[in-house]
């Protein structure tokens, strides 16, 4: 948290040892799932635009600065975006992007539950 960064690590389950795949610039308070099988798998997680670019990550936060967020669905081995939503109001504090039939992610927040689905364009 506060660091403005997201990583995606790679762990060896037969040597043990882990590798950095990818750090792209992402800040989130939000778990962060990833959801498939396989080849078909990605990674969805939150983003924190703040409205004040000069405020990011943690001093965004514990600053009282106003943010939106939006979904990001990523490439579990790049953290390529691959679809991305509309700016949203923020989620509360430490949630997860809960998943849903059909591909759907249900986002919470203080007023209640935002649904959204990637569809093909």
């Amino acid at each position: 948290m506060g660091y403005g960064k997201l990583a995606g690590l790679h762990l060896d389950p037969a040597s043990g040892e882990m590798s950095v795949e990818f750090v792209v610039d992402d800040s989130t308070l939000a778990f962060q799932p990833i959801y498939g099988e396989g080849d078909d798998r990605v990674l969805v997680v939150s983003d924190m635009v703040p409205d004040d670019p000069d405020k990011a990550g943690a001093a965004m936060v514990m600053g009282g600065a106003s943010y939106k967020e939006r979904v990001t669905w990523r490439d579990p081995t790049t953290g390529e975006i691959l679809a991305a939503s509309d700016l949203l109001p923020p989620l509360t504090f430490g949630s997860l992007l809960v998943p849903g039939y059909g591909g759907r992610v249900y986002y919470p927040t203080g007023d209640g539950f935002i649904t959204l689905q990637v569809r093909p364009k």
